[in-house]
């Protein structure tokens, strides 16, 4: 795709990442205009430089991108924006580029909650979800059932963090894996 032709939209996916990254930083939001905007850059460049085939390319990345992420927005681990900008970013990366690109920053995400929420307990800056998902585990033991019990206030995983930068991390390492092929 477009990633190993030119270093041009190469960085304007990195300004997309590093705009939305500072922004879920600051405001905890990512806005929508960065988002379509990202988005209609990455179908505008796919179909200058690739015709026909990149616009469907950026067109199904957009639609990868945004079907890897919506169960975790639906589930709540993930925001809105978080969702639409992994969509903008599969436009740059064609579909298999979304979809490993998205696997990235959901493994990036993951190391990156361990850590917060390692970090938080160890310094006694929340609560441990410990006792809480004991009682969900003997629930579903006894019951047959699971059940989910919300977090306490304070509770470190009552906390969101700026998954952004899980997508940034994701998005730079498929980026560096994909530049010795490109």
């Amino acid at each position: 795709m477009i990633i190993g032709e030119s270093f041009f939209p190469q960085d304007l996916l990195f300004l997309l990442i590093g705009l939305a990254v500072m922004s879920d930083m600051t405001k905890r939001v990512i806005p929508n205009f960065l988002t379509l905007a990202g988005a209609a850059m990455g179908l505008l460049l796919q179909g200058v430089l690739e015709g026909l085939g990149g616009v469907l390319a950026a067109i199904y990345g957009l639609l990868v991108g945004l079907a890897v992420f919506m169960p975790g927005y639906l589930m709540g681990f993930t925001g809105a924006g978080d969702a639409k900008l992994m969509a903008a970013v599969g436009t740059f990366l064609g579909p298999l580029g979304a979809f490993q690109a998205a696997l990235a920053s959901i493994i990036a995400g993951s190391i990156i909650a361990l850590f917060y929420i390692g970090f938080a307990v160890l310094f006694r800056r929340s609560s441990s979800p410990v006792a809480r998902y004991g009682l969900m585990a003997k629930t579903l033991v006894a019951t047959g059932r699971p059940i989910y019990i919300k977090p306490e206030k304070g509770e470190v995983m009552g906390r969101k963090f700026p998954f952004a930068v899980a997508i940034a991390i994701g998005t730079t390492a498929w980026m560096i894996w994909q530049w010795p092929l490109g």
